[in-house]
């Protein structure tokens, strides 16, 4: 896993304390170190407990005493790419200057999404059929949101039309630089004109010539929902549980 994964410390203990807890704890970090290698060799879907627990030395059995199941520990992976997602914007330098903020989180996001590709799927992509993070875990990415959307507020994009302008776009624009060009910079280095034009059109320099699309039909109860996208960034809204759903 890329450097911006960051697992964090053991908490340390006394002599006199029970070293167990923490025994534990190292182990668990060793069991989500191992599954994020096979993420990024194999992909999010080649990662099975099998595994897991041969790389970190356990008997499949004896892994269930740390994650009882597939889906727990992509819950758990969720949580740590959150957080790290978040430590990453937050440690982002950023200018005075509101809308050149704008621009410094959207390239503190493509920075986290080019060296951390497992990460970004599974927090913006719903690769995993059936997977949605428990509300704990999701908190980080509601978080995150949370810190980008303080930004474009500032930056004076406070309608939620622009917003949804604003994410569309700037999706488009990620998804096509990972898509048909990884690691290069075809459609990343049209960033700035992409972002001119939205501001303009946010002033009212620039003005819709077309109506309001025709309104869809509401999809059944069987339907699955939309995805997302972050609603500061452009990028896809990390997947989070619906309503209703138990942690």
């Amino acid at each position: 896993m890329a450097a911006a994964i960051e697992l964090p410390e053991p908490k340390e203990t006394s002599e006199s304390s029970d070293p167990r807890p923490g025994r534990r704890a190292a182990r668990f970090e060793g069991i989500l170190s191992a599954a994020w290698s096979i993420a990024e060799e194999q992909g999010l879907a080649g990662v099975s407990l099998r595994e897991v627990a041969r790389r970190v030395g356990l008997r499949q059995p004896s892994l269930y005493a740390y994650i009882d199941s597939k889906s727990a520990l992509y819950d758990a992976m969720f949580a740590q790419a959150g957080r790290s997602l978040l430590a990453h914007a937050k440690s982002w330098s950023y200018s005075n200057d509101p809308r050149q903020a704008v621009r410094d989180g959207c390239l503190a996001l493509w920075d986290f999404v080019i060296h951390n590709p497992a990460a970004s799927q599974l927090l913006f992509e719903r690769t995993i059929p059936g997977f949605e993070p428990s509300p704990s875990s999701y908190a980080f990415a509601q978080e995150f949101l949370a810190f980008n959307t303080d930004l474009l507020a500032a930056a004076g994009v406070t309608d939620p039309a622009d917003v949804d302008i604003f994410t569309a776009i700037l999706g488009g624009l990620f998804a096509q630089q990972e898509t048909n060009e990884p690691g290069g910079d075809r459609w990343i280095r049209h960033l700035d004109t992409v972002l001119a034009m939205f501001f303009a059109h946010v002033d009212g320099r620039i003005q819709p010539a077309l109506g309001p699309p025709a309104p869809h039909e509401t999809a059944g109860p069987g339907a699955s929902e939309p995805r997302l996208v972050s609603i500061a960034t452009g990028a896809p809204e990390p997947v989070g549980p619906h309503e209703g759903d138990q942690p």
